[in-house]
């Protein structure tokens, strides 16, 4: 089973008010490391165009990493303290980000809503 439920994540954003209105204007490509699996997410102007398995460490704007363990820890319903995020993961647990804050801190409010999409998708 995949740690991340990304099965129709594209037409779930897509759909999602609160997700597109923090996205406009982001052109970007996100990559998730889950353990030893990286997934690219492409998006033109806050539309989510593409979702696609790659290499560790393939090109990308903004980048999460952490084991899987930490990533499922995340997404449950109702995470434990310092998982509700990937800010407060990055500074209490395995998550890590870009260095450089500037490359995804515009976008935060996206991030923030594209994890509570995917828990929302792992749950149904």
């Amino acid at each position: 089973m995949r740690a991340l439920p990304l099965e129709r994540l594209a037409e779930r954003l897509n759909a999602d008010g609160e997700f597109r209105h923090a996205a406009r204007f982001w052109t970007a490509t996100l990559r998730f490391d889950v353990g030893e699996e990286s997934h690219r997410l492409r998006f033109e102007d806050g539309v989510l165009r593409e979702v696609a398995a790659c290499a560790a460490g393939a090109p990308c704007d903004v980048f999460v990493a952490a084991p899987r363990v930490d990533w499922e820890r995340l997404l449950e319903p109702v995470p434990r303290p310092f998982y509700q995020d990937f800010f407060s993961a990055m500074w209490r647990h395995g998550f890590r980000m870009n260095e450089d804050m500037m490359a995804w801190a515009a976008y935060y409010p996206a991030l923030r809503r594209l994890v509570e999409v995917l828990r929302e998708a792992k749950e149904g």
